[in-house]
């Protein structure tokens, strides 16, 4: 089976690129058309290669060329269409495919699960947890015609590990991604369930200063990825915490962010379900971009989002070498994958919620502060759009404080006498009592008319 392409006319003029703000020093500014835009460019290339299925709907394979449709990468694209707020013609397709590849069995441990390719059959969190968090935030439970969100809820549940973490399923060693993934998940779905908490406890015990970070397992070295995938989990799962391991944490992430670095990596491992001498045995793989999950991680952080750092690494993800597109998958590059398509257009959408900012405003990160310049003056320089102090009129400053200006002038004009001394201070002060009285009347008067 081919993959159908729709054909679609190309886009014949781009909004400006994003790029740093001369105007003020340490400053950047995101253009949030080219966010907007960018974000339209990578749902076409999904509109793009959605691969029908005789019978049990479609979707996709994380592989975009390939026409055989995987359940994760459906969930993956039904979800990026479901959060960007753009409806999708096939959406009942891809909801018809989950519901028909979703495990049904009497072993409570397998039972509402979802399998991949290389899981042997057996149901795991890699497939779940992704399928299960897009039926939450799609508000599915009450369509006839979807998965069973509720058996897969209890999936997610009985394959909690009793440390608190999870596995690839029950039994499996807790890994950092995989328990934030049944997070997210279950954050959704009911974010007050015991299992949530036992969770949060799991990825944030052993958090210290020392050890800010997080890596695939507690004892591996931090990674920017982890880390930033650990804080969005936290940032959903408990909104508005802020405690000393979760700053630290944001400025381990900070700190080793570099935000030119785009590149994605793969975390491999092997899963054995039975045991560590018991078959079967398959091996797993995760794709991992950290540069996106930092960005998405940075929206959050309490103290409010480092500007300039966050600018830059959105530059990154914008933009690419000179005559490249400026967008991995934009249409006409050809096919990719959907995890590396995924991790960005996850970062734009949650870019693309930040208050305030409409689709054709102008961000500008300031070092301590952000300044969002509307469409309307987008042409306009940073400067230019700061209020300018009024120029004094000097008649009419006199004609308003008139008692004013009189006793300055006698003031200076008796302190002159005393000076030259043409008088001494009796006389000086004979002759201010009665201009001091008349101006403090008129004042009083003045303002209460102006309250008035």
């Amino acid at each position: 089976m081919n993959i159908h392409l729709n054909q679609r006319p190309q886009r014949t003029e781009r909004p400006p690129d994003i790029r740093t703000d001369g105007d003020v020093p340490g400053g950047d500014r995101l253009d949030m058309a080219l966010l907007h835009q960018a974000l339209d460019d990578s749902l076409d290339v999904l509109r793009d290669t959605y691969a029908p299925v005789n019978g049990t709907g479609g979707g996709w394979y994380h592989e975009l060329a390939r026409p055989e449709p995987g359940t994760t990468a459906t969930a993956l694209g039904l979800l990026a269409f479901t959060t960007a707020g753009r409806p999708f013609e096939h959406f009942d397709a891809g909801l018809a495919f989950l519901a028909h590849r979703q495990v049904d069995s009497t072993d409570p441990l397998r039972d509402g699960g979802w399998t991949t390719k290389t899981s042997l059959g057996m149901p795991v969190v890699e497939a779940t947890a992704w399928i299960a968090r897009f039926l939450a935030v799609a508000r599915c439970d009450l369509r006839p015609d979807a998965p069973d969100l509720r058996r897969a809820y209890r999936w997610l549940l009985n394959n909690q590990n009793p440390d608190g973490g999870w596995g690839s399923l029950s039994g499996a060693p807790s890994r950092t991604w995989l328990t934030c993934l049944a997070l997210r998940a279950l954050a959704r779905l009911n974010p007050y369930d015991p299992a949530v908490e036992r969770g949060v406890e799991w990825l944030t015990a052993d958090r210290t200063a020392l050890r800010p970070g997080w890596g695939p397992t507690p004892a591996a070295a931090p990674t920017v990825a982890h880390t930033a995938f650990a804080l969005v989990t936290l940032a959903e799962a408990r909104p508005r915490q802020e405690d000393e391991r979760l700053l630290g944490a944001y400025d381990w992430l900070a700190a080793h962010l570099d935000p030119s670095d785009g590149h994605t990596w793969i975390e491999t491992y092997d899963v054995m379900p039975h045991g560590p001498a018991a078959a079967p045995i398959w091996r797993m793989a995760l794709w991992h971009s950290g540069l996106p999950l930092a960005v998405a991680a940075l929206v959050h952080d309490p103290r409010g989002a480092p500007g300039p750092l966050l600018g830059r690494a959105v530059r990154t993800l914008l933009t690419s070498a000179p005559g490249a597109p400026s967008w991995p998958g934009h249409p006409g590059d050809g096919p990719t994958s959907l995890w590396t398509l995924w991790w960005r257009l996850d970062a734009l959408i949650e870019l693309a919620r930040m208050p305030l900012a409409r689709s054709r405003d102008v961000l500008h990160w300031l070092p301590d502060a952000t300044v969002v310049q509307r469409a309307h003056a987008r042409d306009r320089s940073l400067p230019a759009l700061l209020p300018r102090r009024p120029r004094v009129d000097p008649v009419r400053f006199v004609r308003r404080y008139w008692s004013s200006v009189l006793l300055g002038a006698v003031v200076a004009g008796g302190l002159g006498g005393v000076l030259g001394r043409a008088w001494g201070w009796r006389e000086f002060w004979l002759s201010v009592i009665i201009p001091m009285a008349m101006t403090t009347a008129h004042e009083s008067l003045r303002r209460r008319r102006t309250a008035g």
